[in-house]
């Protein structure tokens, strides 16, 4: 199931390697006619477009779904292998490979003090790992899973609806896995730029919505807060610029309201 950006110019090659998918969704605006369409608003984010597909999937009589990038390509036996993960797991998800090669995301870990999350980028070879969230541009998990958990939160546009459905998962004793005989290779940022005030913008506002939803009371909550302003800030300068600084607090004061 692919939450497509609209026009994405990597869509095709993404499609074009799943050959051996039992089904394949596609979820955007304009039917590109390689798949199952389902339509969605200009405006809808990447939980909303998540969403939409696994519920077409669903409908369909899907037990389960693979949820991937537009930006990617999935290389040979990574479907069977997280198939077969799905045994062992309700979530899981790929080894996330750079374009040029080397391991992009190995998996997620979140601090459940500062709030932080960091990817992981040791390989894992062919092991499974446990973590505390996969990144969803691949991840496969169990429809029944989705539904119980209310599917994707869609207050969260663009960045960490991921981390939050995994969080979740874990409260309900689901420990999401890194499959490491999985291999997806990912371009990061191909159709929507990590470098724009907009991606600051979302930044700020997914990353706020995502540390008080974490336990604790107000002050565990300030110093998450206190994290988010000064490790995004520090982000936004070196990635957009002095001009992203400003989306990125309004993206900040949202997430508070």
């Amino acid at each position: 199931m692919i939450p497509a950006a609209p026009g994405s110019p990597h869509l095709p090659a993404c499609v074009d390697h799943l050959p051996s998918a039992p089904a394949v969704y596609v979820v955007c605006e304009a039917d590109p006619q390689l798949g199952t369409h389902v339509p969605v608003a200009p405006e809808a984010g990447f939980a909303a477009r998540a969403n939409a597909g696994l519920a077409a999937a669903h409908a369909d009589g899907h037990t389960a779904a693979l949820l991937l990038n537009d930006d990617t390509e999935v290389q040979p036996g990574a479907l069977e292998a997280l198939a077969s993960g799905l045994c062992r797991s309700r979530i899981v998800g790929a080894v996330l490979e750079h374009w040029g090669g080397g391991v992009q995301q190995a998996g997620l870990r979140v601090s459940r003090r500062s709030g932080r999350v960091v990817a992981r980028t040791t390989d894992p070879r062919s092991a499974d790992q446990a973590v505390d969230a996969v990144g969803g541009a691949a991840l496969a998990l169990d429809l029944s899973l989705w539904s119980a958990l209310g599917g994707f939160d869609e207050r969260y546009l663009f960045y960490f609806e991921d981390v939050d459905l995994c969080l979740r998962a874990a409260a309900r004793g689901v420990r999401p896995l890194v499959i490491g005989g999985a291999r997806v290779r990912h371009r990061g940022g191909g159709t929507r730029s990590h470098h724009s005030p907009e991606a600051a913008h979302h930044l700020g506002r997914s990353h706020t919505l995502l540390v008080r939803s974490l336990p604790g009371g107000p002050l565990a909550t300030s110093l998450r807060l206190a994290t988010v302003v000064g490790a995004g800030a520090l982000w936004t300068s070196r990635s957009v610029g002095i001009r992203g600084l400003v989306p990125f607090g309004r993206g900040v004061l949202e997430g508070l309201t």
